[in-house]
């Protein structure tokens, strides 16, 4: 076990030394939680992004109700809500959790959340409730292995989702274009749509969409099998993602609102508005961009493939604070919270449970343009579950801009960009 980290050690010390007082040793204290456990303990505090707990929408409506419901079934069970941003949540739970307290359960963005607090002890982990070959049963494999560390699970998948290939198919038709299923047939396309006075290529400006071209030949950008993650952006299979990368961008692939788009709704403009013809991006685009023009006549696509058909994850997951007085508790809300009963909360808004056993078809009806997602599942891989991805995504984000920016060539760029990660990766894993 890699219990000394870079990461873990700087973010706890600076943590504790505004929350908690020091060890007489000088050394900061870790929270102690060896015998913290209460089973006879009947209250529970989640900690949810606020608009699933707002009563004033339809998804918070019913999540407050579910929750309700769970109470009524367990007489003496109190459930309390607790409400931050989505930007926020993380944070907010980490410094609670560092100084010992913090919310029983908490919901949080399967990007590579829950392996930062599992790195520094905040998350309980899931092996002393029940069994990996349980879970594996339960819940489909790429959310699940989103949380897990050092080979064991510490988040429980919730709902879902996955890139896929937004089209204007208007356009499509117009410029005579079948929709792209190849890694050449997007690139093709992008160059007519280019020649004929149109954008290409909109998503949001993360590592986040193109993830999925690495994916999709056979490239985990780190290999995380091993002990110690090993970066492989660099490897032969990386390259050449890498090089059609660029390639996109050569060909002006990437619109110009890409340097901007830095929320989702620079994407759906894009997208909506006619700038671009394609946009890389979640179930949850299509309301975005409905929201800004109701009229455009678009479809929704699996991601385009080269070796392997594979898209990148989204969704959320929950997550057991170590500090949790009752775990088995908590464990029992979360899996109520994933069962059937509770499926009419993720209805709301056609969110797709990340069980097996979910019913796809019964949850998007009347959404047909969204079950496409539903067929992207099976190939739909988490990104690199390692210490600080957030820093990873940048580095990569940062190469791409740099590659859309300043036209760098692919190979100095992809060694660059492979020397920091390694550092990177280096820095956190001592």
């Amino acid at each position: 076990m890699m219990r000394k980290r870079l990461l873990a050690v700087v973010l706890c010390v600076a943590m504790l030394a505004s929350l908690t007082a020091c060890s007489s040793s000088g050394e900061s204290e870790k929270p102690d939680t060896s015998n913290n456990a209460d089973p006879s303990s009947s209250e529970i505090t989640v900690m949810m992004v606020n608009d699933w707990i707002d009563e004033s929408t339809g998804k918070g409506a019913e999540f407050v109700k579910t929750v309700k419901q769970f109470e009524e079934n367990n007489p003496g069970v109190k459930i309390t809500l607790q409400g931050a941003s989505q930007q926020d949540i993380k944070e907010n739970f980490q410094t609670a959790a560092l100084a010992g307290g913090g919310a029983d359960v908490v919901m949080m963005d399967n990007s590579g959340h829950a392996i930062d607090m599992a790195a520094m002890g905040l998350l309980y982990s899931l092996s002393k409730i029940t069994t990996a070959e349980e879970l594996e049963s339960q819940y489909q494999p790429g959310p699940l292995n989103s949380g897990k560390f050092e080979g064991k699970y510490y988040s429980i998948p919730w709902y879902m989702d996955s890139c896929g290939l937004y089209y204007n198919a208007d356009r499509l038709k117009e410029l005579n274009l079948e929709v792209p299923t190849t890694w050449d047939e997007l690139l093709n396309a992008v160059k007519v749509a280019k020649e004929a006075g149109y954008g290409g290529i909109t998503t949001y400006q993360s590592a986040y969409a193109f993830y999925s071209f690495f994916y999709q030949n056979e490239c985990p950008v780190i290999d995380t099998s091993g002990e110690t993650p090993e970066v492989v952006i660099d490897s032969e299979a990386g390259k050449e993602a890498w090089n059609y990368i660029c390639e996109l961008i050569e060909n002006d692939g990437l619109v110009e609102s890409f340097k901007e788009a830095t929320t989702w709704d620079k994407v759906y403009e894009s997208f909506a508005n006619g700038e671009a013809t394609f946009l890389l991006g979640g179930d949850w685009c299509s309301s975005g961009v409905e929201g800004i023009n109701p009229d455009l006549n678009y479809g929704i696509a699996p991601m385009v493939k080269e070796k392997t058909q594979a898209t990148v994850l989204g969704g959320w997951t929950w997550n057991i604070n170590v500090n949790c007085k009752n775990p088995e508790l908590a464990y029992q809300l979360i899996q109520y919270l994933n069962s059937e009963d509770s499926d009419p909360i993720l209805a709301v808004e056609g969110k797709i449970s990340a069980r097996k056993d979910f019913d796809y078809d019964k949850a998007l009806e009347g959404k047909d343009k969204l079950k496409v997602f539903t067929e992207e599942f099976p190939y739909t891989k988490a990104r690199p579950a390692v210490i600080n991805e957030k820093s990873v995504d940048e580095m990569i984000t940062n190469a791409i801009l740099e590659a859309d920016y300043n036209h760098i060539d692919p190979d100095t760029a992809l060694q660059s960009l492979s020397d920091k990660i390694n550092e990177n990766i280096q820095s956190n894993y001592k």
